[in-house]
């Protein structure tokens, strides 16, 4: 029987499940290497491609990896009822945020977002607006962090522009009203200048594990991660909807996850077809996907009863602000971007500049990168 090689990234939510699936179900061969969380949001998918069959990969990538012809698309290998099965099943706009140019180029396996993360005294007064958020970094310096680190400060001005009514992009074009701007960096500095600055290039895993430490106890915009809900060490992590700037409607998250992309060096045959199709099945989602510490894709997973009952309620508290997530660009020169701008920001952050000075050198640098 052929072996499959597959590459996957390095925490315990991106690679348990899939080994589980790989030794609970022999129809097909899989086996699974790791690589750290940085490679995964940054190396280039096509040299990986060459190595590996299966890849673990984030949907801003899916534009370059597909102008690069390194991976197939979905729609070579499944059925039509099968793309049906996914689109429906699907968390939020999932199956979607695959899509480049009229294709398919990923199978949602893990669906998640930026959220808000609490722990300890924080628990007991969960923000719901980022003005709350401000409140509470005022009233307890110290213990309120923005999540900065590699994308994440882009990521985190994306949040709060989209929650206060702005639109970042129109096509590839990078639209955003510099009064949103501004007022968003503004926010975003009056927490900075409140918070441990020795946090400020961690990754959301870093952030999370100082959170378990009692080292701090807000993130008000995190990528969720569920095995901090149910930890075996450390303080519990609970995790809930994305603060708002007023409206309710408009939450401003940002979509993650990852999906399983396949190598255009691999032949999908039919057993790794089904042993894929399998693993993204409501009962494989909602059971060995939970219970190996995973974060389903499927929907209906995240609406069941044991799902969360392991999870402190993960799933459910978290599940409109995944389910509207904001899709980001995959332009081809949209990473360098988004990685460059976040240092722009963090960088402004750092040395106190001026919120219009900031926002000036993101536009500049979308110049830089755009196609």
């Amino acid at each position: 029987m052929k072996v499959f090689k597959g590459l996957t990234w390095d925490h315990p939510r991106g690679y348990k499940p899939l080994q589980a699936w790989a030794e609970a179900d022999k129809s097909a061969t899989v086996e699974w290497s790791i690589q750290k969380l940085e490679g995964f949001e940054s190396h280039p998918i096509n040299e990986l491609a060459e190595t590996y069959d299966l890849l673990i990969v984030d949907n801003p990538g899916i534009g370059e990896a597909a102008e690069e012809k390194c991976l197939r698309p979905l729609e070579d290998f499944l059925s039509a009822e099968q793309m049906r099965f996914l689109k429906q099943s699907s968390m939020g706009s999932s199956f979607e945020s695959y899509c480049y140019k009229g294709q398919h180029w990923a199978i949602p396996i893990d669906a998640a977002s930026q959220v808000c993360a609490v722990a300890g005294d924080a628990s007991d007064a969960i923000p719901l607006t980022w003005n709350a958020v401000q409140l509470y970094a005022w009233s307890n310096p110290g213990r309120v962090a923005l999540s900065l680190g590699g994308p994440h400060a882009l990521l985190t001005f994306y949040s709060i522009c989209q929650s206060l009514g702005g639109t970042l992009f129109e096509g590839n074009e990078f639209v955003l009203e510099p009064q949103i701007g501004i007022r968003a960096l503004d926010m975003m500095n009056d927490i900075f200048l409140r918070q441990q600055k020795d946090l400020i290039d961690l990754n959301p895993i870093g952030l999370l594990d100082e959170m378990a430490k009692g080292t701090f106890d807000l993130c008000p915009a995190i990528f969720g991660y569920v095995n901090y809900s149910s930890p075996t060490t450390g303080r519990m992590v609970l995790f809930t909807d994305i603060p708002h700037c007023g409206n309710p409607a408009l939450r401003g998250s940002v979509l993650g996850g990852t999906g399983l992309a396949v190598s255009v060096n691999c032949e999908p045959e039919p057993a790794l077809i089904e042993h894929i199709m399998r693993y993204v099945s409501d009962e494989v989602q909602r059971s060995l996907v939970v219970e190996s510490g995973g974060q389903p894709s499927n929907a209906a997973a995240w609406q069941y009863d044991r799902a969360n009952d392991l999870t402190q309620g993960f799933f459910s508290n978290t599940f409109d602000t995944v389910s509207n997530a904001y899709v980001r660009p995959k332009y081809h020169g949209y990473i360098p971007f988004q990685d460059t701008s976040s240092a722009i920001i963090r960088r402004g952050l750092a040395e106190n500049r001026q919120s219009s000075e900031i926002l000036s050198d993101v536009k500049n640098n979308h110049a830089r990168y755009r196609p």
